[in-house]
């Protein structure tokens, strides 16, 4: 006779040394798994818009790009898979400029193996130097070498101060930085809080994968019994069951507004399947399914904080206008509107 105690203590502890002795390394790698596993060139773009920046944005930096000479030597900070730094080598090559594009990120980036399938955005990719676990408070480049630093949402994960003394000491004589950051008013910010928010209560505070995982387990330990032929019936799955769907319905009634239903609805897209699938599958497979699940909420998750972190206040406003001025630069800082909304800080250091 199965414990139904004692599995649940074990499923418990195995399911936390999972979460806790794993958040460390997700921490550490989960930029460079999105890199290297998402097939897009940006982090806040989906479908077609995937591929690359377009509409007003790409007029914002076509006309940043336009005060370039000829074979100007650009560094994209915090790159990624390239989005901002292809848009330069696409303006370089209609104006036959030659520019020398470089792209750095502190992640272990690839982006001429992650996007080896997308032929047009590979042609582009090859015009550009890519300089992955490379931060931006540490430049592999020499001083006074780089006509212009740019960055989309990447410049302000880094440390501001030491990143701008940085770029600042590498920039030729009449050399710019012009950087799009976070705005906390932009729709990104406030859908960013919303789903970071969610992700919390459910992966940290909510025991739906801890219900699921503890069912899971029961059923492996049912199924090398020899008795899963009657699991349908098994007072544990009828009443472990239950509990899970009335964590569900509580997440519903909970989570209930329309600005939550995107994020709500990935999260029991990947879990519902599992208990749907269970009756035919090998429970120790679907464990493992979810497990990798929430290592990608997870994930997903520490990203999102992160980038609540590095959103852009007034006070860092201010705190960035003095450091520039005490380094005999200047700036032009305001808001990047689209529709008349916040989109990013525009932020250009002279």
């Amino acid at each position: 006779m199965i414990s139904f105690f004692g599995v649940f203590i074990a499923s418990f502890l195995s399911y936390t040394e999972f979460h806790f002795g794993q958040l460390l390394s997700l921490i550490m790698k989960h930029w460079s798994n999105y890199w290297t596993t998402s097939n897009t060139l940006n982090s806040f773009a989906e479908s077609e818009a995937s591929k690359g920046y377009t509409g007003a944005i790409k007029d914002y930096w076509f006309n940043v790009f336009s005060t370039l000479k000829p074979e100007s030597r650009i560094v994209d900070i915090g790159c990624g898979n390239g989005a901002l730094a292809c848009l330069a080598a696409e303006y370089s090559e209609m104006h036959n400029l030659h520019f020398d594009i470089h792209g750095i990120d502190a992640a272990d980036i690839n982006p001429l193996q992650s996007l080896k399938s997308e032929k047009e955005v590979l042609k582009l990719l090859k015009q550009i130097t890519f300089h992955p676990a490379t931060p931006a408070e540490k430049l592999p480049f020499e001083s006074k070498s780089i006509d212009m630093f740019i960055s989309q949402f990447g410049f302000e994960y880094a440390d501001f101060e030491q990143a701008t003394i940085q770029c600042v000491n590498s920039l030729t004589e009449n050399g710019t930085i012009n950087i799009m950051a976070h705005h906390p008013a932009s729709p990104i910010s406030q859908d960013t809080e919303i789903g970071e928010h969610l992700l919390k209560n459910i992966l940290h505070t909510s025991p739906l994968f801890l219900q699921v995982d503890l069912l899971l387990d029961i059923a492996t330990q049912v199924k090398a019994s020899g008795q899963y032929q009657s699991w349908k019936q098994n007072p544990y799955n009828q009443s472990i069951s239950r509990t899970i769907k009335w964590i569900l319905d509580t997440l519903k009634f909970q989570f209930n507004e329309d600005k939550h239903e995107a994020w709500l609805q990935d999260i029991f897209n990947r879990v519902i399947p599992v208990l749907q699938n269970l009756a035919t599958e090998d429970p120790q497979k679907l464990r493992a399914h979810l497990a990798q699940q929430f290592k990608v909420l997870e994930e997903h998750r520490t990203r999102l904080e992160e980038q609540l972190k590095a959103t852009i206040t007034d006070t860092k406003i201010n705190a960035l206008e003095q450091q520039i001025n005490g380094l005999g630069r200047s700036s032009q800082i305001s808001p990047f509107t689209i529709d008349n909304r916040p989109f990013a800080w525009s932020i250009s250091i002279l």
